[in-house]
């Protein structure tokens, strides 16, 4: 999956306003790449395993979150979750001006990508 995300994220990133995007892999590893220096990468990893805890927990008290949305004073961040496990997070200016279209079609792709928990056996490693 780490391929075919990042692949899918260079061809459509950067974008006006979206600062940095980091995910979680099935494996549970973080890949993250950073457009502005709003976020180191230690932060966008440090930010990225709080945000998944939050998710976790609601996934536990039998709450499956698909999208969340923080909002802060400069910025804003919205996650994906797949029901497989993976997520993808954007950390974007927040402006009001700033349009959600093309990063909610980068969310849909990213749920259409394969590999997550539930791949088919037949699915070649990495994937």
């Amino acid at each position: 999956m780490k391929e075919a995300l990042t692949a899918l994220l260079a061809r459509q990133l950067p974008l006006p306003g979206v600062a940095a995007w980091s995910a979680r892999l099935p494996d549970h590893s973080l890949v993250h790449q950073s457009y502005s220096d709003w976020f180191t990468e230690d932060q966008l990893d440090q930010i990225l395993g709080r945000l998944t805890l939050a998710v976790d927990g609601l996934s536990y008290h039998g709450i499956q979150p698909l999208r969340l949305s923080w909002v802060f004073e400069h910025a804003r961040i919205h996650l994906s979750v797949r029901p497989d496990g993976p997520c993808l997070a954007f950390y974007v200016e927040n402006r009001t001006s700033f349009s959600m279209g093309k990063i909610e079609s980068l969310f849909d792709e990213f749920a259409a990508l394969p590999g997550g928990h539930d791949a088919s056996p037949a699915d070649p490693p990495g994937k």
